[in-house]
């Protein structure tokens, strides 16, 4: 493989800390945290449920619906009012992970093009890179609602690719998770795999070109295909 023209970076625990929206959520789940990777797998579920029936609403007002259903299942009643709010109020405020700021630094002195690809909407997106203050290391700050669908569907990684001028195979889809990587890889995309604590790529998916346990580590992916 051939040094990417660009990297795709996935937003959400990839490159943002997702701890203070897990404490959030936790508040209004009774303080059971154990609930809020259940959410997480729920919203993602329903996001292609939504591209399965033709239909869409943007990430938070899944994971509102989505913490409504969770929290009913353990029998917490959480009103659409709080699920919205709370998911609105910690989602836009994460932190980057530490080893993000000199990953991407490095990338834009070395000429690689940058792009965030996210299933946020632009709005939420804007928000959170700018919070994180990460916001001006990209070129291309792309969300799925341009073209109301949600990644891994392989539409959305030929609309990205295409609306950055890119051709799959010379671009890259970084993510911390298995489902994305494995969806970039069917849409012919280069792809490495970053092991943030707990994530773990999917058994079954199709296996990623690299797997890094930092982000700091895809310095060298890089480099070594200079």
């Amino acid at each position: 493989m051939t040094r990417p023209s660009a990297v795709f970076f996935d937003i959400n625990e990839t490159l943002l800390d997702m701890g203070p929206l897990k404490r959030g959520l936790a508040e209004v789940l009774e303080a059971d945290d154990t609930l809020v990777d259940l959410w997480f797998a729920n919203l993602l579920h329903h996001s292609l449920v939504d591209v399965a029936s033709s239909q869409y609403h943007d990430f938070i007002q899944i994971g509102a619906a989505t913490l409504q259903m969770v929290a009913h299942a353990k029998g917490i009643f959480v009103s659409r009012e709080t699920a919205l709010s709370t998911i609105s109020k910690h989602i836009t405020t994460l932190p980057s992970h530490s080893d993000v700021g000199p990953t991407l630094r490095w990338l834009q002195q070395n000429n690689v093009l940058i792009v965030a690809l996210s299933n946020s909407s632009k709005a939420g997106l804007d928000a959170q890179l700018a919070y994180a203050n990460i916001d001006h290391y990209f070129a291309h700050i792309l969300s799925v609602e341009s073209i109301s669908s949600y990644k891994p569907h392989a539409e959305v990684y030929n609309w990205a690719c295409e609306r950055v001028g890119i051709e799959n195979q010379k671009a890259m889809m970084v993510a911390a998770h298995g489902w994305d990587v494995s969806g970039a890889k069917a849409a012919g995309m280069q792809t490495t795999f970053v092991a943030r604590p707990g994530k773990m790529m999917y058994p079954l998916g199709l296996s990623p070109d690299h797997h890094i346990s930092t982000l700091g580590e895809l310095k060298n992916v890089i480099a070594m295909k200079t």
